[in-house]
């Protein structure tokens, strides 16, 4: 075996390395450092610090069942959003995960899927030819308000400026949480935390508000999941604490608005960018039985925009890295990692290794669909773990379904009508935080298309 000695190793590279320039280029320098390469020590002062590049490595520290434990990004969000699934670790996690599976049956999705539809007709029919939009603000109000139907059975259009302030607050200061020394920010009197503090009330207000409304109706357990999270009853008739009803609330309410609003303005680009492809999607758009799947939220029929959304998030992953601390000694690769080592996982990286993609920056959503056009995530050929948009393991997104019914839904019903324009010297860079936005939005030119 190997024995990983990051800070005995004066040939390792300083893990400085990651943090020199903007905080945005960081998906590129983690990139840069692994390629080619299954393990990347660094050194980080007292600390043990590896880059995994490999796609089997990473999907088998993800799925382990024990002996992991959360990442520094992770443990920053914790400070806004409680203990909530995203957060809450060990036998916590492990209880809200088992209590929460329910409400994200296939049937549960169906009844989501349907609000879906609902509310991308609704901004079809706002949309006109000629119009200028931020497709990153539209898409930001899209995914809010299915979120508020859909999952806390009210319209959050009232409270969009202020979610809207709140992340305007909360993103540009991630990235300096997560650095050394960051947490400390988050102990003393200082304006970071201060800020944080002003964007955790802004989310507060919100949220309690939802939770008091929904909790004063008579319908418990409706179709919404704020009320079925406050119905629901552990193996001892108990509710949920409402603290943690709380803490959940604001986890599905900034996870599932912010990734798939991400997820879309990238998706919108990379059509305009590649005109080929959105002819090649609008084929199934102006296929007639589409409108009936569409109108049905049968994404699973959709198979080409189905593509489209997994070569987008391939390209541009919202969850760009994920971090994991080893609680243990343990073998990783052939390395043997001490306890209290930090794993990184660039996932934007994986996404974008030519040893697991053929023409790896090419957007080619063609790939995603087998010889018969059917969609199949194994038709890309990438090796397991390659592909990690929502994770992997004990951990993965819980919402994972829902996020791809959504973004599939969403795309093809607006695509069906309307086509981007946004100039062709145009680039939207990368703004790394908590998701990877396109820093400048994607400003565009809305036109109807003629079917």
């Amino acid at each position: 075996m190997v024995v990983v000695r990051l800070f005995r190793a004066p040939t390792v590279p300083s893990a400085r390395v990651l943090l020199r320039g903007s905080p945005d280029g960081l998906p590129d320098r983690m990139a840069a450092l692994t390629a080619g390469r299954d393990l990347v020590p660094l050194r980080a002062g007292p600390r043990d610090v590896v880059l995994i590049g490999d796609p089997g490595l990473a999907r088998d520290l993800l799925t382990r069942p024990s002996g992991v434990g959360k990442g520094r990004g992770i443990d920053a969000l914790k400070f806004l959003l409680g203990d909530g699934l995203l957060t809450a670790g060990g036998d916590l996690h492990r209880r809200q995960r088992r209590l929460i599976n329910p409400l994200f049956t296939p049937e549960k999705v169906a009844g989501y899927g349907m609000v879906a539809v609902s509310v991308a007709e609704a901004r079809a029919s706002a949309w006109t030819d000629g119009v200028r939009v931020d497709l990153l603000d539209e898409m930001g109000s899209v995914a809010l308000d299915i979120v508020g139907q859909a999952l806390f059975g009210t319209d959050l259009r009232g409270d969009a400026d202020r979610i809207a302030r709140a992340l305007d607050i909360l993103l540009p200061i991630f990235p300096t949480l997560i650095r050394p020394f960051g947490f400390a920010l988050l102990r003393v009197p200082n304006p970071v935390r201060s800020a944080l503090r002003r964007a955790g009330a802004e989310l507060d207000a919100v949220v309690e508000r939802l939770v008091e409304e929904r909790a004063a109706r008579p319908d418990p357990g409706g179709n919404d999941l704020l009320g079925a999270l406050l119905a629901v009853r552990d193996e001892e008739g108990r509710p949920m604490p409402r603290q943690q009803v709380r803490d959940e609330a604001l986890t599905l309410l900034l996870a599932g608005h912010e990734t798939t609003a991400v997820a879309l303005a990238w998706a919108w680009f990379e059509l305009s960018r590649n005109p080929e492809a959105r002819r090649w999607l609008e084929v199934e758009l102006d296929d007639p039985s589409t409108e009936s799947a569409i109108a049905r939220a049968d994404w699973h029929a959709l198979h080409r925009t189905r593509a489209v959304v997994a070569e987008s998030m391939r390209l541009h992953p919202p969850a760009h890295s994920i971090g994991r601390r080893l609680l243990v000694d343990q073998d990783l690769g052939g390395h043997r990692l001490r306890g209290g080592t930090l794993c990184l996982i660039s996932i934007y990286a994986l996404h974008r290794d030519p040893r697991s993609w053929s023409d790896p920056l090419t957007f080619a959503p063609r790939r995603w669909l087998d010889p018969t056009g059917v969609y199949d995530e194994r038709a890309a050929g990438a090796p397991r773990g390659a592909y990690l948009p929502f994770g992997a393991g004990a951990r993965i997104c819980i919402g994972a379904t829902m996020a791809q019914m959504e973004t599939t839904v969403v795309l093809a019903r607006l695509a069906r009508e309307f086509h981007a324009e946004v100039a062709e010297d145009f680039e939207p860079g990368n703004q790394a935080a908590v998701t990877l936005r396109p820093r400048r939005g994607v400003p565009a030119t809305l036109r109807t298309r003629a079917r």
